[in-house]
């Protein structure tokens, strides 16, 4: 029988050695997951790996191949805490909460499924549709910053929360997405949202041409470019403009860092530097780190819009971010 191993620490640049043995191991007869060497869990690298690992089990589980766990029932920290947070059932388990069961707090949000809000084009306003998901993210938005008060930093969660949940249910095609987080003794904090979709090149394909999934990658984080840009407004029926991406890259990779991927790539944006990876994953994933909040994030916000409003210009792009790209 055949073991793979859990990283040591499921994070943001653990997993490509384990995913690699997953997609070589996958039509192995017999597989044996090890958990036991998991020590520590950030929540990127646990949803992230969850959701690699629920594809790979369900794949198996289909194709009549033994797959068996060990280690998950441990009583150490990492797995204690993976099975409260709804793990082990997002990865098809059954063993600790199920996904949606704990009610989180003001440190931690646990694996939580969100699904897109119905719309009708003839009978409701896109307003509704994009105040029926602000409604859904707003408790967790509360819980990452720490506070139910309307602050600077209760704002930025809500805001960012919206963009990617939204981002989500415009362009991957999929009618759900996963997303948890949490929130370290020091005000760090670290988020993560995954769909299940068709992807960045897919969605971007729609109106644009990338040589490499990386390319792609790379162009949805610059201002006005969206899988809309180049079709006609009748389509473009949730009024997308292409800023969503591109404000919460320059606002998070200021005070933290900003993670992409999709397909075969992923980038990740900190200070001035956009580091260029590999990680083969079905969908999309968006993780996020403030180790601080910006203490006038609406100053910044307010100038990061006008700057990629200019720069969308000089690249020739005639678009201005939405309304609800500028709603706060």
């Amino acid at each position: 029988m055949k073991t793979i191993f859990f990283p040591r620490h499921l994070g943001r640049d653990t997993l490509k050695s384990f995913f690699n043995e997953l997609e070589n191991n996958q039509n192995t007869p017999e597989i044996l997951i090890d958990c036991t060497t998991l020590s520590f869990s950030y929540p990127s690298g646990m949803l992230v790996a969850g959701s690699k690992i629920r594809k790979w089990i369900k794949y198996r589980r289909e194709n009549g191949l033994n797959t068996r766990i060990k280690g998950h029932d441990s009583s150490g920290n990492a797995h204690s805490y993976l099975r409260h947070l709804g793990f082990f059932d997002f990865i098809g388990m059954d063993e600790g909460n199920e996904v949606g069961e704990a009610q989180g707090s003001m440190t931690y949000l646990p694996i939580t499924k969100i699904e897109k809000p119905e719309f009708d084009l003839q009978t409701q306003n896109i307003q509704q549709w994009y105040d029926e998901i602000t409604g859904k993210v707003r408790r967790f938005a509360n819980l990452l910053s720490g506070t139910q008060l309307e602050t600077e930093e209760n704002r930025l969660y809500r805001y960012a929360l919206r963009e990617i949940v939204r981002n989500v249910f415009e362009h991957s095609l999929t009618n759900e997405c996963y997303l948890c987080g949490q929130r370290w003794v020091n005000g760090r904090v670290e988020v993560a949202v995954i769909d299940e979709g068709v992807g960045i090149s897919s969605s971007l394909g729609r109106s644009f041409k990338f040589e490499s999934e990386i390319d792609a990658l790379l162009n949805a984080i610059k201002p006005g470019i969206s899988g809309t840009t180049e079709i006609v407004e009748s389509e473009n029926i949730y009024k997308n403009s292409g800023f969503g991406l591109y404000v919460l890259e320059q606002l998070v990779s200021s005070f933290g860092w900003f993670m992409l991927g999709s397909g075969s790539a992923i980038i990740v944006s900190q200070g001035r530097t956009i580091n260029k990876q590999t990680l083969n994953f079905s969908g999309t994933y968006i993780g996020l780190r403030l180790n601080k909040t910006p203490s006038q994030f609406l100053g910044i916000f307010k100038d990061i819009i006008n700057m990629g409003e200019h720069e969308a210009e000089e690249s020739g792009i005639k678009v201005k971010a939405s309304g609800i790209s500028k709603l706060i």
